[in-house]
């Protein structure tokens, strides 16, 4: 058993998912979009810090071992050196791709960065012939809610108390590319 978990452990961290370095402009500002490298760790959860409440979702050793993920990609929204925001989407089941995280930083909010991180991810599933885009919500996040409605997304199913870190609901959310 042990040696099977090493093996997927192990294979997950060859680069499965290519993306190409971008410069974008949001709000007449410039920023670069890159895939997310082992570093960019300690940015995430700085994000996280700042914008959610203590525990944070995801601790250390998951956003390094999402990083590794070979069956994911996360890309990071990079403002000189800094990383202001980021998003990973699973993308191991060829019909259904899953946001697992996005995050911006809180004086980057409501500039339009969740959206350009989110036709990024789109434009790349839709490219590589994905079907549906799943994620999950909590439900007191209106301000994600409202954009996830904005692209289509549908609420599929409610789980009850999903996250550990305060007990909230989250909502399971659908699109169709």
């Amino acid at each position: 058993m042990l040696k099977k978990f090493k093996n997927i452990l192990t294979n997950n961290k060859v680069e499965k998912f290519n993306f190409e370095k971008q410069v974008v402009t949001i709000d007449g500002r410039k920023f670069t979009l890159r895939k997310a490298i082992a570093k960019d760790a300690i940015e995430f959860m700085r994000i996280q810090e700042t914008i959610y409440p203590i525990p944070v979702p995801w601790p250390i050793d998951i956003v390094e071992m999402e990083l590794g993920n070979k069956n994911a990609l996360y890309l990071s929204l990079v403002s000189d050196t800094t990383v202001i925001a980021f998003i990973g989407v699973a993308l191991s089941d060829k019909k259904e791709s899953h946001i697992t995280n996005l995050a911006v930083s809180k004086d980057y909010q409501n500039l339009g960065v969740g959206h350009l991180l989110l036709n990024q991810v789109f434009g790349y599933c839709k490219d590589r012939d994905f079907l549906k885009m799943s994620l999950e919500v909590d439900v007191t996040n209106k301000a994600a809610i409202t954009l996830y409605e904005a692209f289509g997304f549908k609420v599929k199913t409610v789980h009850k108390k999903y996250y550990f870190r305060n007990h909230h609901d989250a909502l399971e959310m659908m699109v169709d590319l």
